[in-house]
């Protein structure tokens, strides 16, 4: 099964994780994964003046998928989405430019809205404007604006500071976690 562009799951299968050449491979596949399914396809997309909702939706499944590589879970638990977006954006680089509130705020009118109803609650927007910040409250304080390529941009940046912690032997429980998402994304359950 391709578990990306250029790895299948046998590829995965075959590293054994007692040399540090096999963690270089995992990133590796991590990496053309997460770039194969999203970073690539929002490159091809981000340009086109109406595409703030797909690549927001798209930014937004990485998120949800980056914080189940964090806790090592297969799926996000039932009931646990708002608790996952939130410990995400207020545990990470986002933490600059998210309190819990506009976390929790951001899961059910940005996330929930664009992947339930195919657009934003409350008077949320999603803007391109460069003059905004990464995350703002509208006037109101009822709803958020994005600025879309700020977000995208932190959330990049965002995969490279993973990689960089999953690079370093000392970090046993973050690699531990990775290594248990990819094996449920293999189908190796131990």
């Amino acid at each position: 099964m391709k578990i990306s562009p250029n790895y299948k799951d046998d590829d995965w299968r075959r590293l054994k994780f007692d040399r540090e050449e096999d963690w270089i491979t995992a990133i590796d596949i991590f990496k053309d994964r997460i770039s194969g399914r999203f970073l690539i396809p929002i490159s091809k997309i981000e340009n086109y003046e109406y595409s703030g909702f797909a690549v927001m939706a798209l930014d937004c499944l990485m998120i949800e998928t980056l914080q189940q590589f964090f806790k090592g879970t297969f799926k996000t638990p039932q009931g646990k989405g708002k608790e996952y977006f939130a410990d995400f954006l207020t545990n990470t680089s986002f933490n600059n430019h998210f309190d819990t509130n506009m976390a929790e705020m951001f899961y059910s009118q940005i996330r929930c809205g664009i992947l339930h109803q195919a657009e934003v609650e409350s008077n949320s927007k999603i803007r391109i404007t460069t003059k905004l910040l990464l995350v703002q409250y509208t006037d109101d304080k009822k709803g958020l604006i994005i600025n879309r390529n700020k977000f995208h941009s932190r959330l990049k940046e965002e995969i490279r500071i993973y990689m960089r912690k999953l690079k370093n032997p000392l970090n046993t429980d973050l690699r531990g976690n990775f290594k248990k998402k990819m094996d449920y994304i293999c189908r190796i359950f131990i």
